[in-house]
């Protein structure tokens, strides 16, 4: 039996990672600037699919606000609740899953008063009348007068804070193209140069600046990629991510005794967390243990039992007796899964849903480190009665 819900959990689609495309007019907005936005809804990667929907579309819309030096928090100010068709913006359809939204200045619009409070997104979900169909969730950066870097290749993830919780990955072999864009509002670039760890390795004089990172020049594990941009001004602007270059996978077998799923161990402070995953490149295991953060400490093992029977297992030492651990399977660098034998999950759409008076101290869902339901282990459990 544990072998069919494991075929069932991995036969089922991986996430495609299209998604809803956006044009702006100005192409680089700031906060005060009146912003034409052009939605295509083709690709919208909601299961509540919209593409296709021929009836009214509104903007369920906030904005990502960051106060003073602080870190940027995301829908805020959100105008109306969800489906509230009397508030919530109605947008004007261009043609077959094509929306435009005119929006005349971010800070009256969103109503953001308080000078020490800047606007750094527009946040988005396009959704039908009835609220049934709709888009994932969009942010549109604006931009501060001054210069700008963009990640044009990779795709940056920002959304968990640290650059750990979701690098890019590559293995021994692989390249990488890097492009950067500098956006330029009422200035000029006069420089951008990019170092990896720290040591220069491209230059520009102008916005635009490229390199290829070959994978077999620099070890495995964190390898930081940072950008630096100067203007004519000499005020300067930078951004930075990681690039993961995965170890080499030892292949093991999984210890005698141990099964699907969690396994405590003699120790108190052990467990063995073991996935069925066949097909599958390279598994990390995350959670509180290493704050959600991608550390090749706890990059699995692999054991195949054959061709299409894959075991991913490691060993977590050092815990806390009794404490709750939150985790998840970080999965070819993507997919994001509980451990489908856990007799314990968080559910971040549904947790609030649960009082107190049900489930006294419900461990708290690990808002903002990472996304979809995770699993919890504990050892030393007191029996259920």
């Amino acid at each position: 039996m544990k072998l069919k819900l494991a075929l069932t959990l991995f036969l089922l689609p991986f996430l495609l990672f299209a998604q809803t495309t956006f044009q702006t007019n100005p192409q680089f907005p700031k906060q005060t600037d009146e912003i034409t936005i052009t939605f295509d809804v083709t690709n919208a990667s909601h299961p509540n699919k919209i593409a296709g929907y021929t009836g009214k579309v509104y903007a369920h819309t906030g904005v990502t606000i960051k106060t003073g030096s602080g870190t940027p928090q995301r829908w805020q100010k959100v105008i109306g609740n969800w489906g509230d068709n009397s508030i919530q913006p109605e947008l004007t359809r261009i043609s077959t899953n094509v929306y435009q939204l005119i929006i005349k200045n971010p800070r009256s619009f969103y109503n953001v008063t308080d000078p020490s409070q800047t606007i750094t997104e527009l946040d988005f979900v396009l959704r039908s009348s009835d609220g049934s169909k709709q888009t994932e969730d969009i942010f549109i950066p604006l931009f501060a007068s001054g210069i700008s870097i963009t990640f044009t290749q990779p795709k940056v993830n920002v959304q968990f804070g640290d650059p750990m919780r979701s690098p890019i990955f590559i293995q021994n072999g692989e390249s990488l193209d890097i492009s950067v864009s500098v956006a330029e509002v009422g200035t000029k670039t006069k420089s951008v140069k990019l170092f990896v760890n720290g040591i220069e390795k491209a230059q520009s004089a102008n916005s635009l600046l490229t390199y290829k990172y070959e994978a077999n020049n620099f070890t495995s594990g964190k390898n930081e990629i940072k950008v630096v941009a100067v203007d004519t001004s000499n005020l300067k602007d930078s951004s930075s991510f990681v690039i993961m270059k995965n170890p080499a996978i030892k292949n093991l077998p999984l210890p005698a005794g141990n099964d699907f799923g969690i396994n405590y161990q003699n120790s108190p402070t052990e467990v063995i967390l073991a996935l069925y995953a066949p097909q599958k490149k390279f598994v990390y295991v995350i959670g509180d243990f290493n704050n959600w953060k991608v550390d090749t400490t706890y990059f699995m093992y692999r054991y195949e039992v054959k061709p299409d029977s894959v075991i991913w297992w490691t060993k977590i030492s050092n815990l806390s007796v009794g404490q709750e651990f939150a985790f998840q399977y970080l999965i070819d660098g993507q997919i994001r899964v509980a451990d489908p034998y856990a007799d314990k999950i968080l559910d971040p759409a549904n947790d609030r849903y649960i009082s107190a008076s049900i489930y006294p101290n419900l461990k708290s869902y690990p808002d903002g480190l990472t996304e979809q339901i995770v699993s919890v282990f504990q050892t030393t459990q007191n029996q259920y009665k």
